[in-house]
């Protein structure tokens, strides 16, 4: 019976192994889920967000969603009426399954591989859609941050944390690859200089920072092009509230799948988020040799907001020294 489905809808089969592109383990990317309160929404349901004294100390009346490409949107809000907030659809590249590779294989590591291959694309790109809504706020509202003559990565750190520090107890620091280094590095790299002992590693131990290094890079176009999530010498400050249940200033929302769908899919029905589509028929995929495979990709709705823009900050290059 199976080898009779294997034979008749060779998609469904794939589909079923695949199952829901989400790691288990891991089932939201480690920056998102340090910056943002991450939620659900259930099938059809609309999700709002209200102007509240427990987020701000202000009176600003926007908010910021990411469009399509992670470009920033302005929404309305005001104390008495909520914002809709609208989901955007993403879709993972598209891969391949050869025909050979589903009926004669006795194990299921090619489809292993592209599951994981949908998991780390869909994740690198819920994380630069967040990334490029931030620095366009931040740039947008003036929460930068910028070097002047005779100061160094360590006042830039401490300028960001004043800058933002109204607004949480803990930092998360977003930087590039060549600020993490200077961050290692810092100490040694001054020896000779220090008038007094600046200890970079503690001082951010101190401030209550937490650094972590965005790696990676992800195409967000029809054009194919791949861009980095973070410049080299760029990075993001983001304040975290710790008194608040909802102490983070960004948002982050996937639409649940509905359950006659996702069976559909061979997706567990208990809160699916991201499905796996296949196409029924095979195409040529390689036009050289004539393969014949499946084409496979990833599908799923979120909704990624900045709710407090005054709890971030931006600076473009925070390792020049003036």
């Amino acid at each position: 019976m199976e080898d009779l489905q294997k034979m008749e809808r060779p998609d469904v089969l794939i589909a079923k192994v695949i199952g829901q592109p989400i790691d288990a383990a891991l089932p939201t990317p480690v920056v998102i889920a340090e910056i943002a309160n991450v939620e659900t929404a259930e099938p059809g349901e609309d999700v709002y967000c209200w102007d509240s004294d427990a987020g701000y100390d202000t009176n600003s009346d926007t908010l910021y969603t990411a469009g399509d490409a992670g470009e920033m949107v302005s929404n309305k809000k005001s104390p008495v009426s909520p914002s809709a907030l609208t989901f955007v659809g993403l879709q993972s590249d598209l891969a391949y399954v050869t025909v050979n590779q589903v009926l004669n294989s006795k194990d299921q590591t090619a489809l292993a591989r592209k599951k994981a291959a949908i998991t780390r694309g869909m994740d690198k790109e819920e994380v630069a859609r967040l990334i490029t809504l931030l620095i366009a706020v931040d740039i947008a509202k003036s929460q930068t941050v910028v070097l002047t003559t005779g100061e160094d990565l360590y006042d830039g750190i401490l300028e960001m944390v004043h800058k933002i520090e109204d607004y949480g107890d803990n930092y998360v620091l977003l930087c590039g690859k060549t600020v993490k280094e200077k961050i290692d590095t810092y100490d040694k790299d001054h020896s000779d200089n220090f008038n007094y002992r600046i200890g970079m590693k503690e001082t951010l131990a101190n401030l209550g920072v937490k650094v972590i290094k965005l790696v990676g890079s992800v195409g967000m176009n029809s054009a194919g092009a791949y861009t980095t999530l973070i410049g080299a010498n760029a990075a993001i400050m983001v304040a975290l509230n710790s008194q608040l249940v909802a102490g983070k200033p960004c948002l982050f929302v996937r639409r649940k799948i509905s359950p006659e769908i996702a069976a559909g899919m061979g997706i567990e029905p208990e809160n699916a988020v991201r499905l796996v589509s296949v196409a029924q028929t095979p195409t040529v995929i390689n036009n050289h040799k004539n393969i014949l495979g499946y084409g496979v990709f990833g599908y799923e709705m979120v909704i990624e907001a900045v709710t407090n823009y005054l709890a971030t900050v931006y600076c473009a290059d925070l390792v020049t020294e003036l």
